[in-house]
């Protein structure tokens, strides 16, 4: 399981959108990280709009988090299975030997509710939010991180394939533990606890193909525009992925 392709060009957008004339170090806090994928993703946006300058602290228990009740899911049965064995965490520190020399690692192994609460406050200029996607656990994190975010730093996140405002919010409320829904009038799949959470707490935010962001300014958090972004391609990524986002990133207007 690695981070959506095509929303990883978009993640490095944002890193790109950070940066300024002083080159100064960018420090990203990831919330869950899995096999390592987004983290070389923000490795990688570091080294090409930053000079590699910044630092990454990787929050995740790497432990099973479903219960019984969603078992259900064949998908669900593998994720507590491959956690069990520590599998992810195993290819996790493999595959971060990768990231630039240059960007300092921490890695946080333990759950974000009780991590969050013990770092620095406004030390961030990034926070990534791909951990427990519930309500709960996103709204948690949510909260939990906001506070992390320096003045002018953005707080992002994966997995909204569809805003509050796009689907049927009755149904989704009904069921908001789910980690996946289709929603009936546009036969779409999305995460109804990260379509809840984040539209409870922001409302409509800046989102392209699912990654989202938003952006603090005197406490308040706006929207943001990547217009002119340039669309660099995770280097790590297979070649079937590369061709298929240039062309897809040129029919939109990227390149």
């Amino acid at each position: 399981m690695t981070a959506n392709p095509l929303r990883q060009v978009f993640m490095m957008g944002v890193v790109w959108f950070l940066t300024n004339k002083k080159n100064q170090p960018i420090n990203i806090l990831e919330i869950g990280s899995w096999s390592g994928a987004s983290a070389l993703t923000w490795g990688s946006a570091l080294d090409i709009h930053n000079s590699g300058k910044g630092t990454l602290t990787c929050i995740d228990a790497w432990r099973p988090y479903y219960n019984q009740n969603d078992m259900n899911d064949g998908i669900i049965r593998e994720i507590n299975e491959a956690l069990a064995n520590d599998e992810p965490y195993k290819i996790f520190k493999q595959n971060l030997k990768f990231l630039p020399a240059t960007v300092k690692l921490k890695i946080c192994r333990g759950w974000s509710s009780d991590i969050l609460p013990s770092l620095k406050r406004a030390n961030f200029n990034l926070v990534y939010i791909d951990g427990d996607h519930s309500y709960k656990g996103v709204l948690s994190d949510i909260q939990l991180s906001s506070g992390l975010v320096k003045e002018g730093g953005i707080i992002c996140g994966d997995d909204l394939e569809l805003q509050s405002h796009q689907v049927d919010l009755a149904v989704a409320r009904g069921k908001p533990h789910l980690s996946k829904m289709i929603d009936k009038s546009t036969n779409t799949m999305f995460h109804p606890g990260v379509t809840l959470a984040v539209g409870d707490v922001f409302g409509s935010v800046s989102s392209w193909f699912g990654f989202w962001a938003m952006q603090k300014k005197n406490n308040q958090w706006e929207k943001i525009s990547l217009k002119g972004m340039p669309p660099h391609i995770p280097s790590f990524l297979s070649l079937e992925n590369l061709i298929g986002l240039k062309a897809l990133l040129m029919e939109r207007g990227y390149y």
